[in-house]
């Protein structure tokens, strides 16, 4: 076919491995420089996605998804730097500050499974944008609440929004991506979370530095108040910016709206190569049936059904072992992440703030528990725990993102991360230098880097139309480790500290060995192609 004087030919010969072993070969197309015109193709949409290629698109979307995943983090873990600073204000008695600190996990937990649902149902982004909205106006209303109880209502209300934001994002993300460029965007983005944490301790130890009050009405304002306030922008801020996001084109493909889903991956091509929308090879999306209900969603896109996906079918072969085996393993990873080390902040001031200098952790609790009792209330937090909580969080931020960038395996880096918090925990219970102590009991923050990798297992162990409920459900178990981990910290460190340095150890280390039983890279999908 001829077109002109001057002919380019582009020639697409991307060779991908279906799963019973046949070929397939992408078409040449002949295009003139001229009048650039393409030929109508068809293609899966795991295809389209690798013409249109990663680029711009994908790292300003990438990004977006990170500041809702920060913005859903920062306030949980808010509350463990505002609870001591509001102890004598809300008279926050020692027995329920457990309760106190896992009320974000209690929310999430309750309702994971309605907005896993809820994502795959009607769309990613309605769902995130009313989520974060939600969440961040309970939040900053919270800030203004004179008594215990009302402040507890609206931190649990705002509970109550967090699950989407706090695990919609990986899903979301690898959605937009070639397959072959998602592990490493989930575990990167995952990094650069825990990086971010630093603003938790970072953002307290300006505001609580300075004593002042405020009266307005009869509520007395003080920096505890503004530092919840400022925790809440986040997640206000990145839901206007959702707005403008796009919905996920694999989500448009399970509901039949196969030009939708086009319109998005064209979007795509023309952001990441500046390119017409129209000069994308790509003209219509493939959708099939498969028989195999494991390939849905991976080899080619849905096409329309009658039925949709009961969310019990992970609990159903072949789904369920991966569900169970994921799910035990995030809820030991966030009954340190959530759990113990949200104690962290409270337990390394007490033992800064102690007048002896040496003794392990318990010993200096005990003492510190001991002098206070029968004193008048304390709210402040000496700058040494900052200067701790800030350094370590800037330094283990940093190792979670230089291991989420390295060419470790998930597997690898789930089993690295078990084993290096567990011996961590038990230098925080045995050590008699406080320092060293504040040191090891700030690496359980270390659990962040196993988010990445075990929600990446999550995204390619399970089809679409089930993966933002078992991102969601998985996260649940997470959630249950946070509440019972959080509960379990607050009674035991009082009352049988070294115990509770103990049985956290052993559960990590379980989880160590548990994480031996995930399946390798090479079999979780088909070789990806290698682009010419």
């Amino acid at each position: 076919m001829h077109y002109g004087r001057k002919r380019i030919r582009f020639l697409h010969a991307n060779m991908i491995k279906s799963r019973d072993g046949t070929m397939r070969q992408a078409m040449v197309t002949t295009m003139t420089a001229e009048h650039l015109h393409s030929p109508v193709l068809e293609a899966d949409l795991e295809d389209a996605l690798e013409l249109a290629g990663a680029g711009k698109y994908q790292l300003l979307h990438s990004l977006l998804m990170l500041a809702t995943l920060f913005a859903a983090i920062l306030e949980m873990i808010g509350v463990a730097f505002v609870l001591p600073a509001a102890a004598c204000d809300l008279n926050v008695p020692d027995n329920l500050k457990g309760i106190i600190t896992s009320l974000p996990n209690i929310g999430i937990i309750l309702t994971a499974p309605f907005w896993g649902r809820a994502s795959d149902s009607l769309g990613r982004k309605p769902i995130l944008l009313g989520s974060l909205t939600g969440a961040g106006v309970m939040s900053f209303v919270a800030s203004f609440m004179p008594s215990l109880v009302t402040f507890a209502l609206f931190k649990f209300a705002c509970s109550l929004f967090l699950s989407s934001p706090s695990s919609l994002g990986y899903a979301y993300v690898s959605e937009m991506l070639p397959r072959r460029r998602r592990d490493t965007a989930v575990l990167v983005i995952n990094g650069l979370v825990n990086l971010l944490t630093v603003f938790s301790p970072g953002l307290a130890w300006i505001i609580l530095s300075y004593d002042w009050h405020c009266y307005l009405g009869a509520i007395d304002l003080r920096p505890w108040r503004l530092l919840t306030a400022v925790y809440s922008l986040p997640l206000l801020l990145t839901a206007l910016c959702v707005l403008v996001a796009d919905e996920s084109p694999k989500f448009l493909m399970t509901r039949g709206k196969d030009r939708e889903a086009l319109d998005v991956v064209k979007r795509i091509y023309a952001v990441n190569t500046g390119l017409h929308e129209d000069s994308f090879c790509v003209k219509s999306l493939k959708t099939c049936e498969l028989s195999d209900p494991e390939q849905r969603g991976s080899e080619c896109a849905l096409a329309p059904k009658s039925q949709s996906q009961s969310a019990f079918a992970l609990l159903r072969p072949p789904h369920l072992k991966w569900f169970a085996l994921t799910g035990v393993l995030m809820f030991g990873l966030f009954s340190f992440l959530n759990g113990l080390f949200l104690f962290a902040p409270d337990t390394i001031n007490k033992v800064m703030s102690g007048e002896d200098t040496s003794g392990t952790v318990c010993e200096l609790i005990d003492q510190s528990d001991n002098s206070t009792s029968t004193s008048e209330c304390v709210d402040s937090i000496s700058h040494q725990t900052f200067f701790i909580m800030v350094l370590t969080t800037l330094v283990y931020g940093a190792l979670v993102v230089g291991a989420s960038l390295s060419p470790l395996s998930k597997k690898t880096l789930l089993v690295s991360m078990f084993i290096i918090v567990g011996v961590g925990c038990l230098i925080a219970g045995l050590s008699t230098n406080r320092i060293a102590a504040g040191i090891a009991m700030s690496s359980l923050q270390i659990t962040a880097l196993g988010i990445g990798p075990l929600t990446a297992y999550v995204v390619d162990l399970f089809p679409t139309t089930l993966r933002g409920t078992a991102v969601g459900a998985v996260m649940m178990f997470g959630r249950v480790g946070s509440v019972a981990g959080a509960n379990a910290a607050g009674v035991s460190l009082s009352a049988a500290c070294m115990v509770t340095f103990y049985a956290f150890a052993f559960l990590v280390f379980l989880c160590a060995a548990l994480s031996f039983l995930l399946p390798s890279e090479n079999t979780l999908k088909p070789r990806e192609p290698v682009p010419s």
